[in-house]
């Protein structure tokens, strides 16, 4: 059963990758032009960096008892939420990437990865949860 969960984790954080990497590939054969490309490549780290904030927040809090792993999740949620924010006004203001791509592509990526934390978050939560009892 652990083994098939981890498969599936590594199946979810691997996709991105394998999506990311068949962008870089396009670029190469110059099938996208420099500012599409730029778009994703901060589109896709913004939400990379916000993925592995998320992870970062669940180890931490785990450990802890319910309220303070609420606070740390959900206050991790908040601070990730307006970094979030700051970063793209940042990059929509001096980057001069595209804004249809990199919007697009921090959307579908946020969402996608959003849903990796809430799987990593009852996986781990249901292990501690089972090994208490």
């Amino acid at each position: 059963m652990m083994l098939k969960k981890n498969r599936i984790l590594v199946l979810l954080i691997g996709l991105p990758l394998v999506s990311f990497i068949s962008i870089v590939i396009l670029y190469f054969l110059n099938y996208l032009n420099h500012q599409l490309f730029w778009s994703i490549l901060w589109g896709f780290s913004i939400s990379t960096l916000n993925l592995l904030l998320g992870l970062l927040n669940i180890k931490f809090g785990l450990d802890k008892s319910d309220k303070i792993f609420l606070v740390v999740v959900f206050g991790g949620l908040v601070f990730r939420l307006f970094l979030m924010l700051g970063l793209i006004i940042i990059a929509l203001k001096i980057l001069f990437v595209s804004l249809n791509s990199f919007i697009f592509t921090t959307f579908i990526y946020y969402f996608y990865y959003l849903m990796v934390e809430i799987f990593v978050l009852t996986l781990n939560k249901n292990i501690i949860i089972k090994t208490r009892q």
